[in-house]
């Protein structure tokens, strides 16, 4: 990728190089260039009129654009874009009598936003409220172009230039390239490849005929793949999904890593691995999770847009704020094809909604970059059961945001117990579970110990001293206690394990460690334990310790998903599985959101529940306690 090319996330790298490969207009690069090196004269001065006027106006009229200066926007208190674009004088006179109005923008092939030169185009503007001028330009772009309903949108700062299309949902499909930087370099191939994609013939035709043909060319070769790993997988063995499987990933996008699903063929026997043949095919990294959930996935939708399910989740407090205080658990992600619209959905959302005070501003959230790390790692969690799915899932939260699922973890979400479970029920005085003695004494200390741990900060000296110990404390608890716990669950499937040796071991996770050493070493103990990384046994509570004072307040199930490798399991009954187990660790006022295939037969029957409320929305369900 040419180093001017900031970022592709429209076309494949094969189709980038057919457009390189285009007759070359000469002329236009000379006066792009002539215009950019007379710019540099005032650049150092330089506001967005001057932006404007001297730089990006003659740069239209050299890609061939007949505009419209400040047309006016529909949507009342919204600032419009600087420009419209038109792809001939006959196309803006239709346009003009309807000024104003939403059909005006019907004949408009792109709008234009401009900032001031050098102005980052994915951050706000700090220190004040913001207004809509003043928030990321980038979610600016993109929400006139939803709301116009036009095909592209071009945000400027003069120096860099962004074409975005007008995204289904909240993806970003879009190419930035750094003008300046190619004028500087000389470089004519960059210049050449600026013309062909942001002039109105590149818009209008250019980019048309090559992303149907990119489309149509990647659905045979998804296809053609999808056929050949269904019959890999019927003549082979199923569970061997590396070889069947991650040698196919790793031809596509070279330099990906699979660090879990290497690991764990090392650790288990796998057959010959499969060789994939023939070109990559026009695959972006950017939509890696949604070809492999295409690939090897079933029961999924991969248009669905959880938009509304998140809003319903926040409709007494609509703001900012609160949007950004939700936990959501993602049980069932896969590689990564909700997921991913969970993050575009979060952000973008963030950027509509207002502070819930005034003058209220954290600069965290007014940076893309900044705010897609913050909600992958304060706001969703999940829960993936096989290694490769959770690699791809990975590598497309990189691809798409430049971070990783901090709280995406490996484990089956159905396989594990929770604390209520172990310890009995505190308060019910008929029962006090494995413990013949008040189990809630040590829940009360666990609690008390997390919240303690919350309130305390790295920076003060004082408390510095205090966090590492009980740090200390939590972590040799959760290590035992996620340890019972394995081997609770173990027993569930191995009957000859020493029941009464772990009851044992509850009564002493405040002992010595020497009795837990003799323990680890005891061949049940051992069997179970490697039973538990076979099956990935997950217990929540330990993996995400929040859970212990608080809940999660969305809980995300494609309860139908099923991998090609997998066998089908009813889905009716995998569904109250899931239910049963999310509700488990759901806020009181929580919601858990089904989406996927087959919901429309589940519906009836999850409404003969007297414990749970269930409302359809479109292609989704959304359950809550009564």
């Amino acid at each position: 990728m040419p180093a001017v090319l900031l970022k592709n996330t429209l076309l494949s790298r094969p189709f980038i190089q057919r457009i390189a490969l285009l007759a070359r207009e000469e002329a236009a690069s000379s006066a792009l260039v002539d215009i950019v090196t007379h710019f540099e004269k005032m650049r150092a001065f330089a506001s967005e009129i001057h932006t404007e006027l001297h730089l990006v106006k003659p740069i239209l009229k050299v890609l061939g654009y007949t505009f419209e200066s400040k047309p006016q926007f529909f949507e009342e208190g919204i600032k419009g874009p600087d420009f419209a674009l038109f792809k001939s004088e006959e196309e803006r006179l239709k346009s003009s009598p309807l000024w104003g109005t939403k059909p005006y923008y019907e004949q408009v092939l792109a709008v234009l936003l401009v900032k001031r030169y050098g102005r980052n185009l994915e951050e706000g503007i700090s220190g004040f409220y913001l207004d809509f001028e003043n928030r990321i330009p980038l979610y600016q772009s993109m929400y006139l172009a939803k709301k116009a309903g036009v095909p592209w949108s071009i945000l400027t700062n003069g120096k860099n230039w962004l074409l975005l299309k007008r995204p289904f949902a909240f993806e970003k499909p879009l190419i930035e390239i750094d003008l300046e930087q190619a004028v500087v370099a000389d470089d004519g191939d960059a210049l050449h490849l600026f013309y062909q994609i942001f002039s109105s013939t590149g818009l209008d035709a250019t980019l048309a005929v090559f992303l149907e043909e990119e489309r149509n060319e990647l659905i045979a070769f998804l296809k053609e793949k999808r056929r050949s790993l269904a019959n890999l997988f019927e003549a082979g063995n199923k569970t061997d999904v590396y070889a069947m499987a991650a040698p196919l990933y790793t031809h596509l996008f070279p330099g990906s890593s699979l660090s879990r699903t290497a690991q764990y063929r090392q650790q288990t026997v796998s057959g010959t691995a499969f060789t994939p043949s023939g070109e990559p095919g026009p695959a972006r990294e950017y939509d890696q999770a949604d070809l492999f959930t295409y690939l090897l996935a079933r029961g999924t939708e991969p248009e669905e847009n959880p938009e509304e399910s998140i809003l319903s989740s926040i409709s007494r407090d609509r703001t900012k704020d609160k949007l950004l205080s939700l936990r959501i658990l993602d049980m069932t992600p896969g590689f990564g094809n909700v997921s991913t619209r969970l993050v575009e959905t979060i952000v973008y959302l963030s950027f509509l909604l207002p502070y819930k005070e005034k003058r209220g501003f954290v600069a965290e959230w007014e940076n893309e970059g900044l705010l897609h790390k913050f909600v992958l790692s304060q706001v969703l969690y999940g829960v993936e059961k096989y290694p490769f799915p959770l690699d791809v899932l990975q590598n497309s939260m990189l691809s798409r945001f430049n971070a990783p699922g901090v709280n995406y973890r490996l484990g089956n979400p159905l396989l594990g117990m929770s604390l209520g479970e172990l310890f009995g029920s505190p308060g019910d005085k008929g029962r006090t579970g494995l413990f013949s003695k008040d189990p809630d004494s040590l829940m009360s200390r666990l609690k008390e110990m997390h919240r303690l741990h919350a309130t305390l900060s790295d920076r003060i000296k004082e408390d510095a001293p205090v966090k590492s110990e009980i740090e200390a404390t939590l972590a040799v608890y959760r290590q035992r206690i996620g340890e019972i716990m394995d081997l609770m669950t173990a027993s569930c499937f191995e009957k000859a394990l020493e029941m009464k040796k772990i009851g044992e071991l509850l009564y002493c996770i405040d002992g010595d460690e020497e009795i837990w050493q003799a323990a680890r070493v005891a061949r049940w103990y051992v069997s179970a334990r490697e039973m538990a990384g076979k099956k990935h046994f997950f217990h929540m509570e330990i993996e995400f310790p929040f859970l212990l004072n608080d809940g999660f307040d969305v809980v995300f199930i494609q309860p139908a998903l099923n991998y090609l490798w997998d066998e089908q399991l009813p889905a009716c009954e995998v569904t109250k599985a899931y239910i049963k187990r999310a509700m488990a660790y759901l806020k009181q006022t929580g919601v858990i959101v089904l989406m996927g295939g087959g919901l429309n037969e589940l519906v009836p029957e999850l409404r003969k529940s007297k414990r749970y409320a269930v409302e359809a929305r479109g292609r989704t369900v959304m359950v809550r306690r009564r």
